[in-house]
């Protein structure tokens, strides 16, 4: 009586702040949806087009092996457009994203090594997306 009889909580993904020195041009083109003009080599953001899905793939070093995560399905943000004054310190200016990930139509939404992953696995981490073997997994 008047007791919870189910608790639980919802994974709906991830969302947070990506701050970079510099977004690569292949990364406006590809996902940002920038059109470059052929002629003056100019990229160019429109308004009416929407950015495309990616992986974000990344790693946290300080263990002995650093973990490599990705997040499946994300979205993002267009860049936030900064500058500051030359002073006597060197401070990098940087691009920030707001990058979300949600969960794909099977319900994942990260995938991150750990101790017992292959060395294969491993080092191939970053030249394709990760996929698991089994479904349901």
């Amino acid at each position: 009586e008047d007791v919870a009889y189910y608790v639980t909580t919802a994974n709906d993904g991830y969302s947070g702040d990506l701050e970079i020195a510099v977004i690569p041009d292949a990364f406006r083109k590809d996902v940002l949806k920038e059109a470059e003009d052929e002629t003056d080599k100019v990229l160019v953001e429109r308004s009416n087009v929407e950015t495309a899905r990616f992986a974000l793939l990344f790693e946290f070093s300080g263990d002995v092996k650093a973990t490599r995560h990705v997040l499946y399905n994300c979205s993002c943000s267009r860049p936030s457009i900064t500058s500051s004054t030359i002073n006597n310190a060197k401070t990098p200016s940087t691009d920030t994203l707001t990058v979300t990930a949600s969960p794909l139509s099977d319900g994942r939404v990260k995938a991150k090594t750990t101790s017992g992953t292959s060395e294969e696995k491993y080092n191939g981490w970053y030249k394709t997306v990760w996929e698991p073997a089994a479904a349901g997994v």
